[in-house]
């Protein structure tokens, strides 16, 4: 099977080993991942934001095939507990392919926004285990192993650790795809590492006291791609996946089905979505139903609801008349912040509910003690090696806003204009 990609250029998958992804990519509940939007509501901020999670998901998979394909190299040199065999390449290639096939409607957002889901993780390993998945039916034809020894790697369980690092970890095939894919489809180039050059200086060690081999970069070079990933992740959470514009977006969202779990869900809400509302468990065939096909669709169905508030949030997100945001201090308690915004609210006669403090704090730098730097025939810590690294640990980065209706911006700037971050 060979692919175009935008990000990747040539996709292929060949050979026997290979195989399992064109066989998996064949199942109803990968196909589903055409219909789930990678970045949910940010298309709403960048345009082009389309991408899926099936390209995602291929993408993954290809990184893991360059992987591997890397790991090769070292098969000799290591000792035979951490070579990856046949049977290791088909279940991490798998496990790249599979690992986000538990998302909803509008991927990160709907976990986010709907009271009491279950983490995406979940409901990857509930479709991989479940027996009536095809995609189950598929890895248990293979092996009958298969689907466990998959989920596990998923959730970062191997007998190789670097392998099992591979696909959850700092550096795994998934953070390297879609920040490369995240950034072409936004048209944002923050986000843009060196790829080749990373794979490309990845080493094997056994650390003294170790038994086992571990990661490391090959010199000053290969440390500049991993300098390179950690600003590019900084870059794309502060012009992306936290942009002002996507937040209210998120901010509508959550208010909607804040709303649709205090009324009677109105004809057209999908059965699935209206039991997760009430708090009800659904099972895994229930949950595949949802996408943002249907999400869309219900959309359109409360755009004509009774109830005057669901209706209006229904057309805010279809005509995109998104709340606006006001930056606050950073070092405003958040109780204060939202207590001076209810009594704004209060005073305009406008429903709590349509206000909210979004507060996130993002580290600049992830500590990650399994990859080291190779340099003058010694391993060094990364933090030790690097002074760029070394500064972004020291850093965090926060978003602290108010989100609120357009209409009322001039009484919320004036109640909490002494909290506000006018820079």
């Amino acid at each position: 099977m060979i692919l175009r990609d935008p990000v990747h250029g040539l996709i292929a998958f060949e050979g026997p080993i290979e195989s399992i992804v064109p066989r998996l990519l064949d199942t109803p509940e990968v196909q589903r991942l055409r219909r789930i939007r990678c970045l949910g509501a940010a298309s709403l901020a960048f345009p082009g934001a389309e991408h899926s999670r099936f390209a995602h998901a291929l993408g993954s998979a290809f990184v893991m095939k360059r992987y591997l394909q890397r790991m090769s190299r070292f098969g000799g040199d290591i000792a035979m507990a951490d070579r990856i065999d046949e049977d290791d390449t088909r279940i991490a290639l798998a496990a790249a392919l599979l690992h986000d096939l538990g998302h909803g409607p509008y991927s990160h957002t709907f976990e986010a926004v709907v009271p009491g889901s279950k983490r995406h993780e979940d409901w990857t390993s509930r479709i991989i285990l479940d027996p009536a998945t095809a995609v189950h039916r598929s890895l248990r034809d293979i092996d009958p192993q298969f689907p466990t020894a998959v989920e596990r790697l998923i959730h970062g369980e191997h007998r190789i650790a670097h392998l099992a690092r591979a696909v959850s970890g700092t550096f795994d095939v998934d953070r390297c795809d879609y920040l490369l894919r995240d950034s072409h489809m936004t048209g944002v180039r923050y986000g843009l590492l060196d790829l080749d050059w990373l794979l490309g200086s990845l080493r094997l060690d056994v650390r003294p006291g170790s038994v086992t081999a571990s990661l490391s970069v090959d010199g000053e070079k290969g440390l500049t791609a991993v300098e390179g990933f950690f600003l590019g992740r900084l870059y794309m959470y502060r012009q992306v996946y936290l942009h002002k514009a996507v937040r209210a977006a998120e901010a509508v969202l959550r208010a909607l089905f804040r709303r649709l779990a205090q009324v009677q869900a109105p004809l057209g809400t999908p059965a699935p979505l209206a039991a997760m509302l009430r708090g009800e468990e659904i099972d895994t065939v229930a949950y595949l139903d949802l996408d943002d096909h249907a999400l869309e669709s219900a959309l359109r169905a409360w755009y004509d609801a009774r109830d005057p508030l669901l209706r209006e949030l229904a057309a805010r997100l279809r005509d995109r008349r998104l709340f606006k945001t006001v930056r606050l201090r950073r070092d405003v308690p958040v109780e204060l912040a939202r207590e001076r915004l209810a009594a704004a609210f209060a005073r305009a006669g406008v429903p709590t509910e349509l206000g909210s403090i979004d507060r996130v704090e993002i580290d600049a730098y992830i500590e990650d003690e399994t990859l080291m730097v190779r340099s003058g025939g010694r391993l060094e810590r990364l933090l030790d090696a690097s002074p760029v690294l070394r500064g972004l640990s020291r850093e965090t980065f926060l978003q602290y806003r108010a989100i609120i209706p357009p209409e009322i911006r001039p009484q919320v700037s004036v109640a909490l204009a002494d909290l506000t971050d006018l820079a």
